[in-house]
């Protein structure tokens, strides 16, 4: 029946089975405390369970019931940041700004989102006020946070070295700050000699040792000894006595630079030796078996693994990490950085694979896994590598950066640059992104915008040789060899065993007609190599020429054909050296084999019907027809 006038729905009817819902209930404190606790394990479910629209309409009144309780405050502003809901939470934590003064937890949640928010002045202001990060803190790792978060604003604003000394801050603060020490280590924001001074300060656990051992495996290849085996011991030691002895072979670089050199062109044959001979090179060369350990490192890696066994297993850090961590991810793609660095391409390319193959997506490993699929020529794996992470990270630099080295494979530059430039617009201090912008634009000529390209990259990467290394190489390829020796001497300084950096000297001094120079230049970067290296080889065959070496630039040029056999250039350079031997009939066999390869070359045209015409003006030696007379 219905209620009639004067009636009242009563709490306790038999309807409302005294619910706390019937209409003109009264809840005491007991009963709000009750829904407080469930309403807390209600939002703590749906925040495990990732519905964080959920968590935040019930953290929102349980807000409300507890009366701004500082634990529910923080439960509902971290559900807000975890929905990226970042200026609803900073409006909530500046109602209860006593509430955040009083709790470290609510004031990272605000420099957070402030940092989010991309309000750098803002969030740089709230924690120079707000937060303590020297000594004194009570909570070190606390504070430690606050210092990352510090440096991570003064970078995105450009400011290094402000970056710097707070990252080292963070890193003081807690050792263990894995944030603060991957931008430190192996990112270029420090020269070779403070990281490795950094990895000995940290003060790890006694039983943690083998953490200092997995950073240091990324600066390895600056310090790798240059024979065909190493051990990791030896590694070890060379690797924390670097500042003391700079020895080594390999590059300490970002591994998708492109490491692109620029060998002579193939008109400096043209022109008539000089008269000076020095005697350089003549026991490096002389036998036919010039680095005769070459290669012995990693055939014994592919031997191995053929037969099956991990060739890496034996090589630094794995010995100084506990068993299970030698083939974790972090762990092989520092070995197949290493791998990339000593011009070992197959080796870093089945070992960066073995690791996506577990971890499709390790974006620690994919940058140094795409640079060995450009040095290798492996278009289509990269186009498909390029789709797999634009479907799964669209909104990440790996993902743009590798479709536009797909763009770069194929020569089609402009939309590489396109590509590299979204990158860099996800993130601006992706080095890699700059340095393929830099050869993007210097492939088409631009040399101003690759000079632009470049020098962002020596400001953002302080540490790193390579843009140097690259205005060096650009001032070379302009003729401008006065800049080009300073840029390269720059480089020098900052990574004094890059073989590249010897190679680009010895161009640059062949170019300022000191072909002695020229010859001791590329000798060193042939024994920083470890072996024989085609462009290194072929311009010493150039060298020699010039010095009238002429039975040392044979041998140095057929090094470089045995490496690259289809190489027009090097073809062109043996005949040559024969012709200049007086042996035109071989020269002319090399001749024809260089214009099979490329027919518009003028230079072997040109010595060619030279070479045929000394050929017919031979004396004929009787001697030989008489039994056809």
């Amino acid at each position: 029946a219905n209620l009639g006038p004067g009636c009242e729905y009563r709490a306790g009817s038999r309807n409302g089975g005294g619910s706390a819902a019937a209409m003109g209930a009264t809840y005491d404190q007991a009963t709000v405390d009750a829904i407080c606790a469930r309403l807390r394990g209600v939002v703590q479910s749906a925040f495990q369970k990732h519905l964080y629209a959920t968590a935040i309409f019930y953290a929102d009144k349980l807000l409300s019931l507890s009366r701004c309780e500082p634990d529910d405050l923080y439960t509902l502003a971290e559900c807000f940041f975890k929905n990226r809901e970042y200026r609803r939470l900073l409006h909530v934590l500046q109602k209860n700004s006593e509430a955040v003064n009083a709790d470290d937890r609510l004031k990272l949640l605000v420099a957070q989102s402030l940092f989010e928010c991309r309000d750098w002045d803002e969030c740089l202001r709230y924690l120079e006020d707000h937060t303590c990060c020297d000594g004194t803190a009570q909570d070190s790792k606390m504070a430690s946070v606050f210092a990352m978060l510090r440096g991570r604003v003064y970078e995105a604003t450009e400011n290094q070295e402000n970056a710097l000394t707070w990252y080292q801050r963070a890193v003081q603060l807690d050792p263990y700050c894995h944030e603060a020490l991957e931008r430190l280590v192996g990112s270029h924001l420090l020269t070779l000699d403070r990281e490795v001074a950094l990895l000995r300060g940290l003060r790890f656990h006694e039983d943690d040792e083998w953490l200092r051992h997995l950073y240091a495996a990324r600066l390895s290849a600056a310090t790798a000894t240059s024979g065909p085996v190493q051990s990791a011991e030896a590694a070890a030691s060379c690797l924390f006595a670097a500042s003391e002895s700079p020895g080594g072979a390999a590059l300490s670089t970002s591994p998708a630079a492109f490491v692109a050199t620029s060998p002579l062109a193939a008109t400096m044959g043209s022109s008539a030796p000089s008269a000076a001979s020095p005697d350089v090179g003549a026991d490096f060369l002389a036998s036919g078996n010039m680095g005769a350990a070459w290669g012995q490192k990693r055939q014994r890696r592919r031997r191995q693994a053929m037969s099956g066994d991990n060739p890496w297993a034996e090589e630094y850090p794995a010995p100084f990490l506990p068993a299970a961590l030698a083939t974790n991810g972090h762990t092989l793609a520092a070995q197949s950085t290493r791998y990339f660095y000593e011009g070992d391409y197959e080796s870093c390319y089945n070992v960066s694979k073995q690791v996506l193959e577990q971890d499709p997506f390790h974006l620690a490993t994919l940058p140094v896994h795409v640079a060995s699929l450009v040095m290798l020529d492996m278009k289509s794996v990269v186009f498909y590598v390029a789709h797999q992470l634009v479907n799964a990270y669209p909104a990440t630099a790996i993902a743009w950066f590798t479709v536009g080295c797909y763009y770069y494979m194929v020569r089609k530059y402009e939309q590489a640059r396109r590509f590299f430039h979204k990158a860099l617009g996800f993130d601006h201090s992706f080095a890699p992104a700059w340095i393929a912008f830099g050869h993007a634009f210097a492939h088409h000529d631009e040399s101003d915008q690759a000079f632009a390209a470049y020098r962002t990259a020596c400001r953002l990467f302080p540490g790193s040789h390579l843009p140097w290394l690259f205005i060096g190489m650009e001032h070379l390829r302009t003729n401008s060899l006065q800049l080009a020796h300073q840029c390269l001497e720059c480089a020098r300084t900052l990574m004094p065993t890059d073989p590249l950096i010897f190679n680009e000297l010895g161009v640059a001094a062949f170019q300022q007609q000191d072909y002695g120079r020229a010859c001791d230049l590329l000798l060193q970067a042939l024994r920083l190599f470890g072996g024989p290296h085609e462009a290194a080889c072929a311009n010493l065959g150039h060298a020699f020429l010039k010095c009238n070496a002429y039975d040392r630039a044979l041998g140095a040029f057929r090094q470089a054909h045995r490496l690259e056999p289809r190489r027009a250039s090097v073809l062109s350079g043996i005949a040559f050296s024969l012709q200049l031997q007086d042996r035109p009939d071989e020269a002319i066999e090399y001749y024809h084999r260089a214009l099979a390869i490329q027919r518009d070359d003028a230079f072997s045209v040109e010595m060619l019907n030279y070479a045929v015409q000394e050929a017919a003006d031979r004396p004929c030696l009787t001697d030989e027809f008489e039994p056809f007379l």
